[in-house]
């Protein structure tokens, strides 16, 4: 499934890219050019859900609502949205960058990876998982995004202007497939940044 997902983003995401750029706050992104591998890392901290004035309050109410019709659902449901971070969100941007980056100036982007010079950090602020059911709604997102030297963290080499507004191009019927189209977008979006950046 999450192949197939990667397959339609990609056959999406390669038409033009439209909708908001990613642009720079601070750095030069080009201090990738000639770099090899790329470190990549997530972060969810104070995340905010569409409706809801914190991701606490969200999780709440969702796990009442489905402890109710079905004991044991909610708690379920709790484990899965965490979860899906490791499981969907990060596979899917990784799958989708590597993919998408052409092969004459390949980057391998992986999970923290310590023999790479730089990380790429993904801060994600808030998030609109969408729905479907019946007729749907994509996922939207807003991140955040650094990139800093992994032997010195503190050493930021590259901010984008945020919050970035990322809306998926497709919505899957399951939840966590739509969120994490939105991260498969993300990563289309920012291959062509690199493209164009760090030849």
């Amino acid at each position: 499934m999450r192949n197939l997902l990667g397959i339609l983003l990609i056959i999406f995401c390669t038409l033009p890219v439209l909708g908001q750029k990613i642009k720079t706050a601070s750095g030069d992104i080009s201090i990738l050019a000639g770099e090899k591998e790329l470190s990549v890392s997530f972060g969810y901290d104070n995340m905010n859900v569409h409706g809801y004035s914190s991701e606490e309050e969200f999780i709440k109410d969702k796990v009442r609502i489905r402890e109710e019709h079905k004991p044991g659902s909610g708690e379920k449901f709790k484990g899965s949205w965490f979860a899906d971070r490791d499981t969907v969100y990060a596979p899917l941007f990784i799958e989708n960058l590597n993919y998408a980056l052409p092969k004459k100036r390949k980057i391998v982007v992986s999970r923290s990876n310590p023999n790479a010079k730089y990380n790429l950090h993904i801060q994600t602020l808030w998030i609109y998982p969408g729905y479907n059911v019946g007729f749907s709604q994509p996922c939207k997102i807003e991140v955040a995004l650094q990139i800093y030297e992994v032997a010195n963290p503190k050493n930021i080499v590259w901010e984008s202007k945020s919050p970035i507004r990322i809306e998926a191009k497709i919505a899957p019927y399951k939840r966590e497939m739509r969120i994490g189209a939105a991260y498969g977008t993300l990563a289309m979006k920012l291959s062509w940044l690199l493209r164009k950046k760090a030849k």
